[in-house]
């Protein structure tokens, strides 16, 4: 049977216990003196037995009482320790944060709002968890991640999607290649060349299969890596070209490659931040996606010009 003790109740029953006074335990309450004793009536009411024992010069506890006044300062503490950790977590200085995301997200994009994150909240734990399109809305539709960085998810899916990042596709070969020195390439002419594609499974190359099934146009892939190191270390061995978003290849420096624009059909992609629909998100969470929304804008406003 559940008792229906109030935590008021409790707090006040361990003021007059642990001052053995009511007049005051009431001004340390900040109660009437008679307001106080109709508190502990209701309490000792409540439970159906006598706490205090209380005569003209005293206030004693009886046996029920002592053992009460042991249990009201396990029970009181403790839920001012919940509280502190309530608190502490409300003001961001307590938790933990996973963030599912694209790798190039998660290598460009996020490590700049994390640091600024970090610094405001150190106490704050974050996991990443850089994978793919599809698994990332696993992540987040289970309840595992907080927030994912990706593409749009399909209208069919479940989410809330906030976009950040418009990426354009550019064609990525040896700076020796035929095509290396166009200003725009199409795609008729890149389907001439070996074109390294990657895997089925990203959301690069679903972008491409559309895009590219809509305007007829058909690809044969080579090699479908799952990793973009491995696409750019293919390229520099000649082995063939590719088409990746923008953002991408800054990830790439490392083997030296050029650039093109594509046309006809010009591909891009829309990039942000998916939650579930219909969920708030914690303190923690909605503070990180404010820093990339942030970050997202200043990084596509114009530059003006300094006269």
């Amino acid at each position: 049977m559940l008792i229906n003790v109030t935590l008021r109740q409790l707090q006040a029953f361990r003021v007059v216990a642990t001052l053995r006074s009511f007049s005051e335990a009431a001004e340390r309450l900040h109660l009437s003196q008679p307001a106080l004793s109709a508190t502990i009536r209701k309490l000792e009411e409540t439970l159906n037995t006598k706490l205090f024992d209380r005569t003209t010069r005293q206030v004693l506890l009886t046996a029920e009482g002592e053992e009460l006044q042991r249990l009201a300062t396990r029970l009181i503490d403790e839920f001012e320790a919940v509280s502190v950790d309530l608190q502490d977590y409300l003001a961001r200085r307590r938790g933990r944060l996973v963030i599912a995301a694209l790798p190039s997200l998660a290598a460009i994009t996020l490590p700049p709002a994390l640091a600024v994150f970090k610094a405001r909240y150190p106490a704050i734990d974050v996991m990443i968890r850089d994978t793919l399109h599809d698994q990332i809305q696993e992540l987040v539709e289970s309840g595992a991640a907080d927030f994912g960085l990706t593409v749009a998810p399909a209208k069919s899916k479940d989410f809330d999607f906030q976009p950040l990042i418009d990426d354009r596709f550019v064609m990525v070969c040896r700076p020796d290649h035929a095509l290396a020195r166009k200003k725009a390439v199409t795609w008729t002419q890149m389907v001439t060349y070996p074109i390294i594609m990657m895997a089925r499974t990203s959301s690069v190359r679903q972008h491409i299969d559309a895009a590219c099934a809509a305007a007829g146009i058909e690809v044969q892939s080579q090699y479908d890596p799952e990793h973009l190191a491995t696409v750019g270390a293919l390229i520099s061995q000649g082995l063939g070209i590719a088409a990746l978003p923008s953002l991408t290849t800054s990830l790439l420096k490392f083997a030296g490659l050029a650039e093109v624009p594509i046309k006809e059909p010009a591909l891009r992609r829309t990039m942000g931040i998916i939650q579930r629909k219909g969920r708030t998100p914690s303190v923690s969470a909605q503070s990180l996606m404010e820093i990339l929304r942030a970050q997202c804008t200043e990084q596509t406003r114009p530059k003006t010009s300094k006269s």
